[in-house]
């Protein structure tokens, strides 16, 4: 089987002939000093990964060294390789009628992503990374305005939502058109406490929109992944009931545990994740990196239905050596039928 077809299988929870790999991020500097890739696509063929995310081309207006103000009007900075939003264009109702909302259907919105698909073929998903109803809004307004917006101006966090669902859904089109199969939907909505709002206040206004948007992607026949740090247990039925096909991370600094969600949840999605990127991946031992992958295989990766990845991404801090560690270990014992018998015996249990 190839890359493409082990993510696919996967995320139809089906079972493909090994465990399938991929990251949402893949910082540079761990690219480099582990196969000398320069790119993400490099790297990937290098390392044997199954699959690649491939973001959507907005414009840069380029500030200086560090900073640039995006296509919507956001402002940026670059930290670690990451676009931080520090400049936001709407904190009224009047802001957001003013705002210039990208054509969705602009040729050069998809150039990155066309790219990638041609240079990998079929060996290799592609994953598209497109905005969910809270990450666009967030960045729009600020994080702090727009979780306040909530409570103070409901109508225009109403308005910010709909037009993601408008937005995202045409952008979504396009990708199929181009032949994307699969898409991740982000960001978080959680920490590791529990979620950045009432679960109450998330089911009234947010889920509605959330959950239009992921009929939308379907009925295109996107195959749907939904990204999200921290502890989702408290809306975990209604993410599932979306009609997504599989969550992200499982992230175990949220109490998210992935022997839970695969016996609970398996039959309904597939899982994506979850070694630890914090400490497991940075820093430690090189037979405790083996001993935790092998674990995530045990708990999620029996029957099929599960890409195993770190809880987040592979970001700068990440040690060369033990994600190797973790690629190899996956690529040893990841192997259909697994045999549940002998990992047990590699781990102690």
């Amino acid at each position: 089987m190839t890359g493409r077809d082990r993510i696919i299988a996967a995320l139809k929870r089906e079972t493909p002939d090994r465990v399938p790999t991929m990251e949402w991020i893949l910082h540079p500097e761990v690219m480099r000093n582990m196969n000398g890739a320069e790119s993400d696509i490099e790297f990937a063929v290098r390392a044997g990964l199954d699959g690649i995310a491939v973001s959507i081309d907005y414009t840069k207006e380029i500030i200086d060294s560090r900073h640039y103000k995006d296509e919507w009007g956001v402002t940026r900075v670059s930290y670690d390789d990451y676009p931080n939003p520090v400049g936001n264009p709407v904190k009224t109702m009047e802001d957001f009628e003013k705002l210039v909302i990208p054509d969705p259907d602009a040729d050069y919105r998809f150039n990155r992503i066309k790219n990638a698909l041609e240079k990998v073929g079929d060996d290799i998903a592609v994953v598209a990374r497109v905005k969910d109803v809270i990450s666009q809004p967030r960045d729009l307004m600020g994080f702090e305005d727009f979780l306040m917006a909530f409570y103070l101006d409901p109508e225009l966090i109403e308005a910010l939502m709909k037009m993601c669902v408008e937005h995202s859904t045409k952008i979504a089109k396009n990708l199929v058109e181009i032949g994307v199969e699969a898409i991740v939907i982000g960001d978080d909505i959680a920490n590791n406490t529990g979620l950045l709002m009432s679960p109450a206040m998330y089911l009234e206004q947010v889920y509605p929109y959330f959950k239009e948007l992921v009929g939308n992607f379907k009925k295109l026949g996107l195959l749907v992944i939904k990204h999200s740090d921290g502890d989702l247990r408290a809306i975990l039925p209604e993410l599932v009931d979306s009609g997504i096909d599989c969550l992200d991370p499982i992230d175990p600094l949220g109490n998210m545990d992935m022997s839970f969600m695969k016996k609970t949840y398996g039959s309904r999605i597939s899982l994506k994740g979850n070694v630890d990127c914090v400490e497991t991946l940075v820093s430690k031992p090189l037979d405790q990196v083996r001993k935790e992958t092998i674990q995530c295989i045990l708990e999620g990766s029996i029957g099929g239905g599960h890409i195993i990845s770190s809880s987040n991404s592979i970001h700068g801090g990440i040690s060369p050596v033990n994600y190797q560690a973790f690629l190899d270990t996956v690529k040893e014992f990841g192997v259909y039928p697994i045999n549940e018998k002998e990992l047990r015996k590699v781990v102690g249990k």
